[in-house]
């Protein structure tokens, strides 16, 4: 069988959750499988010299397109599944690929399985584990194949980087497809991060939506305060104004590996999960024991997290005078 595997990049880097595609299409093969990934960008330099774990690599490219839409991303891509005539395509659950999928599915007519954190192999059967309610629930489906999956970012480990030999990468222009787009990009409006750089910070005390309002953020900061911690927000507090967009974490955010990463009151939505789980350590705090946090957390609390940081507050307070 061949899969082919989705993988994204802009501005002359790939995103690392393209290796991770990779390592989930060789999950969902056997030893005689071809694993074929698809760039589309301006540049496919940074794909070929990292995607060379993939048995193939088609490239397609626009030099005058700093970023490749959805729409002219899913022709492309259905172009390559037509002459790759592959078993299984796997996307990445991302901005992108959430039009990509749906848009691959209705043109073949295959069936499409999103948020999935596993595949299991057994010859010609193919069985995926599903994220379903955001995380809430995992539901285990056994998937008919020709088919697609979408990945969530995180659930399989990077591929090791390594180039692409030249007489495996076949290039495509692209050029025509995104001038026919529907979709023009007219610019990028990207953040600016001078004030804090939440990539860089050892300890991050990250509040979501369960922390309730804005003046109650301050019981965060100052225990962020005393673990030396940058203070960051979940998307739900960014965009209420709560926190500047400059903190926030997640997949619109800033994606974050601290050595502890502190999250009171955060759910866990996949998009979030995306920015920090592969933190070192991560302890949660919320008061459902269902929440998907508690999914990459290492150690977890379902107790009232204003209890639990002003008691935690007080005993390193105490601590730190000794």
């Amino acid at each position: 069988m061949r899969i082919v595997a989705c993988t994204e990049g802009s501005f002359g880097k790939l995103e690392p959750l393209s290796l991770e595609m990779i390592t989930a299409a060789r999950a969902a093969g056997t030893a005689g499988d071809e694993v074929v990934a698809f760039f589309a960008g301006q540049d496919p330099e940074p794909a070929i010299a990292s995607l060379g774990v993939a048995d193939r690599l088609i490239a397609a490219s626009a030099g005058n397109s700093q970023l490749i839409a959805a729409d002219p991303y899913a022709r492309l891509l259905a172009d390559a599944v037509a002459a790759e005539e592959p078993g299984l395509v796997l996307v990445p659950y991302s901005a992108n690929g959430l039009d990509v999928a749906g848009d691959l599915a209705a043109r073949t007519g295959w069936p499409l399985v999103s948020y999935v954190n596993e595949i299991i192999r057994d010859d010609d059967r193919l069985t995926v584990v599903a994220q379903v309610y955001g995380g809430k629930i995992l539901a285990e489906c056994s998937v008919p194949l020709p088919a697609i999956l979408m990945i969530n970012p995180g659930a399989f480990a990077e591929a090791e980087r390594r180039d692409v030999d030249a007489s495996k990468v076949q290039h495509r222009d692209a050029a025509a497809i995104v001038a026919e787009g529907k979709v023009r990009l007219i610019g990028v409006d990207v953040p600016s991060y001078d004030s804090v750089d939440l990539t860089t910070a050892e300890r991050i005390v990250c509040v979501g939506r369960g922390i309730g309002d804005e003046a109650s953020i301050d019981i965060a900061r100052g225990l962020a305060d005393i673990l030396g911690a940058e203070i960051a927000g979940s998307r739900p507090v960014v965009d209420s104004g709560w926190l500047p967009k400059a903190r926030q974490v997640g997949k619109s955010g800033q994606k974050v590996k601290p050595k502890l990463y502190l999250a009171l009151g955060v759910s866990g939505a996949p998009e979030h999960l995306e920015g920090m789980s592969k933190s070192d350590l991560i302890i949660a705090v919320n008061t459902d024991p269902k929440a998907p946090i508690f999914n990459v957390a290492h150690f977890g609390a379902t107790c009232d997290l204003f209890d639990l940081v002003a008691n935690l507050s007080e005993r390193l307070q105490a601590a730190s005078s000794r």
